[in-house]
């Protein structure tokens, strides 16, 4: 019985999210909520992913080409309820970087990687350890971005004329200011009402869509001063409603040596960020509809997704913050609200392209810079740079990076960083306590010895602690005792500490008694095979 369980357990947690909620009482009610959801949240997300695929780069056909492929397979073999997949800033100006580097087919060959990486964490359950991030890196990560995003879309906001704009932030911004003399004021004066309004329905109306009341006004504005010089979807990237959505390719050369040794640094930062934005969004989610995702089964349907926009022509998608969170708002029952999101997509396209092509990229910009400043939370993060010294150092070092290095570097650095933090704190909770204490030893004599207690993990960041705190014993007792009662875990460099002290005492005819090991330190010294050169040590239970 205990085995049929496991294995219906098993399949349970591989099981998409979108077979499981149609097995468990889906009703024609819950079709019409997810019906209702789907429009809802496409009427938000069509202007925005289209933006996100211009700052990455790209047409914004591209876009919705990532918005149909990826969120359609993400739908279909994610383990989240409410995930609506696309295009997000989070990777902006990654693809932006890739495409200026690798051109188009370089960035699609690192997505490949990145969708297998992905694939990978799931199956291996490595996609747990994201959870550990610690928060000043991840908002490290989203405030750089955010900043790097609106300086990407300063020359649009402003109407600017250049001919080629820098890639890098600080050139970037320069550039703007040495050619602020070709601003269009029709551009920049429908940016600037355009970003106002943003701001006064985030704040006074925030149940308006207020993305698609901006793309409206902004087409009737094209209409009437569209002889002004202003630049439109149309002028810079065509009709996008004549472009094919789906257009299946296999680059050349995928698995070369070359590619993979090129893109890999590329693709892993995909992989990180795609993989921490779905984990991130699926737990906000949760927290606002009670259910629960599965993270593993939702990396591996993020991996499949991101295979399918790379094959198709897409860019790099994952979930999208904003429009999950109101997709849970708006009473979505199940993926199949993902799907109609996805349809209400492709209906817009095919019925409105008349009028996308002549929507202002100024307008867009708009929407970029207040999407990126609600990204970067300074308001909400400022608590961060009055916590301590390390945290506050570890979250600028990490906007700083991404700001003047790029976000693969900030990503590499960033998990370094991750693992110093981590191995800090555990070494801060790791102490060694030294007193006098009568031990009675395996051979029922009591013994007067110098105790050592150890509590915390006993591990190469702590090995240190252990070290100074045994040689600062002094050598005169009977014996030396070492309280092993609340260390929980013992890596190779504690135990060589522990064996190296006990053989520089036996030489000195020093007795050394160990106690309180529990089962897992007891298996990790067997399993290192040190339980026998320390087995006369070992005080009985």
């Amino acid at each position: 019985m205990t085995k049929c369980n496991d294995v219906s357990e098993v399949l349970s947690s591989w099981t998409p999210e979108i077979i499981l909620s149609l097995s468990r009482n889906y009703s024609w009610n819950s079709l019409f909520c997810d019906i209702r959801a789907g429009l809802l949240v496409a009427v938000v997300a069509f202007p925005l992913f289209m933006t996100f695929a211009i700052a990455s780069g790209v047409s914004p056909s591209v876009g919705i080409t990532t918005c149909v492929v990826a969120g359609t397979i993400a739908c279909l073999f994610g383990g989240a309820k409410f995930q609506i997949v696309g295009p997000t800033g989070a990777f902006a100006m990654i693809v932006y970087d890739i495409i200026i580097k690798k051109g188009f087919e370089g960035m699609t060959c690192a997505l490949i990687m990145a969708g297998i990486m992905m694939i990978i964490f799931g199956i291996t359950k490595v996609g747990d350890l994201i959870h550990y991030v610690p928060y000043p890196i991840t908002a490290g990560f989203t405030a750089g971005i955010g900043l790097s995003i609106i300086v990407s879309q300063l020359s649009a906001f402003l109407g600017l004329h250049l001919e080629k704009a820098p890639t890098n932030f600080v050139e970037r911004l320069s550039c703007c200011f040495e050619n602020i003399d070709t601003m269009n004021f029709y551009s920049f004066g429908l940016a600037a009402f355009s970003l106002v309004l943003l701001i006064i329905i985030q704040k006074y109306k925030p149940k308006l869509p207020g993305y698609f009341l901006v793309l409206i006004i902004s087409v009737l504005y094209s209409m009437a001063f569209g002889d002004k010089g202003i630049e439109t979807i149309g002028s810079k990237f065509g009709d996008i409603s004549n472009n094919s959505l789906i257009n299946f390719s296999v680059p050349q050369d995928l698995f070369s040596f070359t590619n993979l040794r090129n893109l890999f640094s590329s693709a892993f930062a995909i992989a990180f960020l795609g993989s921490l934005e779905s984990l991130l969004g699926a737990v906000i989610s949760d927290n606002l509809s009670g259910q629960k995702h599965r993270s593993n089964m939702e990396l591996v349907g993020q991996g499949l997704a991101n295979l399918g926009s790379a094959f198709f022509g897409g860019i790099p998608a994952t979930c999208a913050l904003g429009t999950t969170s109101l997709n849970v708002k708006v009473g979505a029952k199940s993926p199949i609200a993902g799907l109609f999101n996805v349809l209400f997509l492709v209906l817009f396209v095919i019925c409105l392209g008349q009028f996308i092509k002549i929507v202002p990229l100024s307008a867009l910009a708009a929407m970029l810079i207040y999407t990126a400043w609600n990204m970067a939370s300074f308001k909400k993060n400022k608590y961060i740079l009055l916590a301590p010294k390390s945290d506050s150092s570890v979250f600028i070092a990490t906007i700083l990076i991404t700001l003047l290095v790029d976000i693969v570097a900030a990503v590499e650095i960033g998990i370094v960083l991750s693992a110093l933090l981590f191995i800090r704190r555990s070494v801060e909770t790791t102490t060694a306590e030294i007193f006098s204490k009568t031990v009675v030893d395996n051979d029922k004599s009591e013994k007067a010895c110098e105790c050592v207690r150890i509590c915390g993990h006993l591990f190469f960041g702590a090995a240190p602690i252990l070290n100074n705190a045994l040689k600062a014993l002094p050598k005169t007792h009977e014996g030396i005792y070492i309280d092993m009662q609340e260390v929980p875990f013992v890596d190779v460099s504690g135990a060589k500490v522990l064996k190296d002290f006990v053989s520089e005492l036996k030489n000195k005819n020093i007795r050394v008694i160990i106690g309180g090991l529990n089962k897992r330190t007891l298996k990790a010294l067997k399993k290192m095979d040190l339980n026998h050169e320390l087995q006369d040590c070992m005080l009985e239970n």
